[in-house]
């Protein structure tokens, strides 16, 4: 059934397309010139529509890529889809990043561990402090040898600290050695020229140190020898004195016999009293032992030569000083010291003068005790000691008023 209705053809222009093309298509057959007469303004329309659907597709082609074309021209190989790849430079930017954050794992537990050691560090130097305060705290209560020696320090201090309790101001140690030489190193041969242990020095050397009692009858002269060499070296001062030292170099130098002894005389009168006993001891027994030295082969100038290093001094000026000894200096009498008696002791004395002198031995090793442990060196040796020291002071004094009362007794009958 066939609707040639005008009406449908002017709206749907695209309805009668394929029948009217049919036609004018048998009609051309015929005639070219009867085809482009017969064009209707609806194939003219449909012509342009199909213009403008070309010219879209041909700019879509055109920007199409070479991979789209090829899919196209063969339908039949589907293009398989690709996994996505992130690009170099994001994969740099996620190392880098990850390094970052390695790295600033790594300083954190870098300061950790910093804060960690000097954490340790600081816990190990109070530790060591802690254990420096207690051996401080030891040596106070017990050792007093590091902290208050007798080696190394002046003269005047160390006669203080280790003086002898029998009134002459010398340092005990200097007395002790003396003594020995005296009585058993006269006769050595070549006295305080040969040197003894070195391990014995420093074992007595020690020994004075820590105020322990001391010995030497039974060491070898060149030992006790060596030992006062020592301490006489190790002086922080010389016993002429820094101050007058070089003044008696230049008296030293006089040639005139007496204007060198007055000028020594006014130099002397300047030491203080520890150096100027000290000085009288060790010079008289030097002298003393020069004048023996048939037996031990030490003259005054191979005394001087040993000894003016050792004493600080040339050997022009102790030979001087030995030549001017009996003049210059104070009567020396070579006795030997007897310490204060002990509880270990055989028994107190028994007359008037002997306990007197037992009892200013006794009172000066008292002060030394209290000045000592007033310093804080306090042991319970020392505690010991000093009740031991109270009581022998209280026994000799009890005993000397028995002997006064008695003494006084006496008299009475003897007036009667």
């Amino acid at each position: 059934m066939e609707f040639e209705s005008p009406d449908v053809e002017r709206d749907f222009p695209g309805l009668y397309a394929s029948e009217s093309g049919s036609k004018k298509g048998n009609e051309s057959d015929f005639s070219d010139e009867s085809f482009d007469s017969k064009l209707s303004k609806k194939d003219l329309l449909l012509g342009k529509r199909k213009e403008k659907k070309d010219r879209g597709y041909a700019t879509l082609d055109g920007e199409s890529s070479p991979d789209e074309e090829a899919d196209i021209r063969s339908p039949s190989k589907s293009k398989k889809s690709k996994p996505f790849k992130f690009s170099t430079k994001s994969k740099e930017k996620k190392e880098k990043g990850k390094e970052k954050e390695v790295k600033s794992e790594l300083m954190v537990e870098k300061d950790k561990d910093a804060k960690k050691k000097e954490k340790e560090k600081d816990k190990s130097s109070k530790a060591k402090e802690k254990e420096k305060l207690k051996e401080r705290k030891k040596v106070k209560s017990g050792d007093i040898g590091e902290e208050a020696p007798i080696f190394g320090i002046t003269l005047e201090l160390s006669n203080e600290r280790c003086p002898c309790h029998d009134g002459i101001n010398i340092p005990l140690v200097v007395r002790d050695c003396i003594d020995h030489v005296e009585a058993h190193g006269l006769n050595t041969d070549q006295v305080y020229k040969v040197s003894g242990l070195k391990s014995k020095v420093a074992q007595l050397k020690q020994m004075y140190n820590r105020r322990e009692p001391v010995i030497l009858s039974h060491m070898d002269t060149p030992v006790v020898t060596s030992l006062l060499k020592l301490y006489l070296r190790e002086l922080a001062e010389p016993i002429l004195t820094s101050e007058l030292s070089s003044k008696f170099e230049e008296v030293a130098g006089i040639k005139d016999v007496a204007v060198r002894e007055t000028e020594f005389k006014r130099l002397v009168e300047k030491l203080g009293p520890v150096n100027k006993m000290t000085l009288a001891w060790l010079v008289s027994h030097l002298n003393h032992v020069s004048s023996l030295e048939k037996t031990n082969k030490m003259s005054s100038q191979a005394l001087a030569t040993v000894m003016g290093p050792v004493l600080q001094m040339s050997i022009k000026l102790l030979s001087a000083l030995m030549f001017h000894c009996e003049s210059l200096l104070p009567h020396v009498e070579f006795r030997v010291y007897v310490p204060p008696l002990t509880c270990s002791s055989p028994g107190l004395p028994s007359t008037h003068a002997g306990i007197q002198e037992e009892l200013k031995k006794q009172e000066s090793l008292l002060s030394q005790l209290h000045a000592e442990m007033n310093a804080g060196f306090v042991s319970k040796q020392r505690e010991e000691q000093l009740w031991e020291v109270q009581r022998i002071i209280t026994q000799l004094k009890r005993k000397l008023r028995v002997l006064e009362k008695g003494s006084s007794s006496q008299r009475r009958i003897w007036r009667e």
